[in-house]
């Protein structure tokens, strides 16, 4: 064989070994990826000829259903009450994908799910439509409504949940979007809406619930003042000297309008929120201990939730000097926190000390009605004892009863909480407002997070807010 022959034969055998190879890989190691590709139009169609499972709440108002629209995407999705919900269950849609419960509860609602197929065989087997299972939630649409209410189109979050168990009660957003306008129904214009959605500077489609993080201002003080009254380092009756400022290696803390408290104690300190009081507990506390009871609580974790939730953060001690110690104690610095972290945190105080595991997916049924999962109430680490956290409420419901807090006094129910102004770093910006509050104070039934963003002073836009939220949920 000449040598010319020869290349072009080793030519084609490397192109055939080339071939083979790429094959073999498409059909053993990529075909699960080209398959799951939302892209894949043999994919979608699939998904689209299951009557996906329905979503509920905890009293039976149906949030997610699926229509028949006889077209080539047979079954698609309708969201019956529009944008109440939207963060939560996100949306369905073979244009533009899936969020919320949606995506992370995507193969049970396709029942899809390992432990409920044989289910959907036997269902396929006599020849019945392909069926999901419906989810029941934990929310409660009379406190998720009055919370949409209170909150109206403020930008910023309410997140209510019940301490003794983690279940959400009420998870708001705002700005908010209608799921609906994603659904490509027949003759429907989606491009519009949907890219009017992605350009608004206000995001609508981002859970401020979950994925927003804001310093937490003042409403961070109940960390500090859990982690001195545990630690010994102080008393509720401990007397402390407030000048209006607090010199901290050549930078000043000053607390809101300059005003000097004067001899005050610890509650007292909490009750007007007093930074130079906790700004100087802070530094005595030191950066180490000031982290550990912050993460104790839960920041620089990941929460385990039924949808993806940011990590709330704390600056690793080694990396604050004094004064970032300082402004971190009063919720300042490089503090940053999820509404859902504040309701955690409110919760653990009414729960004797204990974080709670939120969730907010109840149960899975099947569409006959019958359930076949069921999920429990789990608990964290214990972040203080249920001692300091007695203590630490009864300071709380002063602060509601005669301090920052007023605005959230309910006849003859006792509400423990703590207002947050929190500076926003941006020039000319107001600050963002906070209140989180329990209730019941001695039997505990819903906790809260309001935060009202550039809403100014928490005491007068947040703590009004959580009050109204708060006479539904009792």
């Amino acid at each position: 064989m000449d040598r010319s022959l020869k290349i072009l034969f080793g030519v084609f055998t490397a192109l055939f070994l080339i071939l083979i190879v790429n094959l073999s890989n498409l059909q053993f190691f990529s075909s699960e990826g080209i398959s799951s590709n939302q892209n894949n139009k043999r994919h979608l169609l699939k998904d689209y000829s299951i009557e996906r499972g329905a979503i509920y709440t905890a009293d039976g108002v149906e949030i997610a259903r699926t229509v028949d629209t006889g077209s080539e995407y047979r079954f698609q999705r309708e969201y019956p009450q529009g944008w109440l919900y939207s963060n939560i269950t996100g949306y369905d849609s073979w244009r533009y994908g899936r969020s919320g419960l949606e995506k992370t509860f995507n193969r049970e609602l396709l029942g899809q799910a390992k432990e409920y197929s044989l289910r959907n065989f036997v269902n396929r087997l006599f020849g019945g439509v392909k069926r999901g299972y419906s989810l029941v939630l934990t929310i409660d649409s009379r406190i998720q409504q009055a919370a949409a209410n209170a909150l109206g189109n403020q930008r910023g979050a309410v997140v209510a949940i019940r301490p003794s168990t983690g279940e959400i009660l009420a998870m708001v957003t705002s700005p908010r979007f209608d799921p609906n306008v994603t659904v490509p129904l027949g003759g429907r214009d989606t491009e519009t809406p949907w890219r009017a959605l992605n350009a608004d500077e206000n995001k609508p489609l981002i859970d401020r619930c979950t994925m927003g993080l804001y310093p937490p201002g003042s409403s961070f003080k109940v960390v500090i003042a859990a982690a001195a009254l545990e630690t010994g380092l102080v008393a509720p009756d401990t007397f402390f000297e407030c000048r209006g400022s607090l010199p901290v290696y050549g930078y000043t803390i000053r607390d809101f309008g300059g005003k000097a408290h004067g001899k005050i104690d610890f509650r007292k300190a909490l009750e007007v929120s007093c930074n130079v009081t906790f700004a100087s507990v802070g530094v005595k506390l030191g950066g180490a201990t000031v982290v550990r009871y912050a993460e104790k609580f839960g920041l620089n974790k990941d929460v385990e939730f039924d949808l993806p939730v940011a990590k709330s953060t704390i600056p690793e001690s080694g990396s604050m000097d004094p004064v970032e110690v300082a402004s971190s104690s009063i919720g300042q610095g490089r503090v940053l926190v999820t509404p859902m972290q504040m309701a955690l945190i409110a919760a653990a105080i009414a729960n004797g000390g204990t974080v709670p595991r939120p969730y907010i997916v109840r149960e899975i049924q099947e569409y006959s009605g019958k359930v076949v999962e069921q999920f429990r109430p789990s608990l964290y680490e214990e972040a203080i004892g249920h001692k300091v956290a007695d203590t630490l409420t009864r300071m709380m419901v002063r602060v509601v009863r005669q301090g920052t807090g007023t605005a959230t006094r309910i006849s003859g129910v006792e509400v423990a909480g703590k207002t947050g102004t929190a500076e926003t770093g941006v020039k000319k910006a107001n600050p963002h407002s906070w209140f989180i509050c329990f209730a019941p104070a001695d039997k505990p039934q819903v906790a809260l997070a309001v935060i009202v963003e550039n809403g100014g002073e928490g005491g007068k836009t947040a703590a009004p807010i959580a009050r109204r939220v708060l006479l539904e949920a009792l």
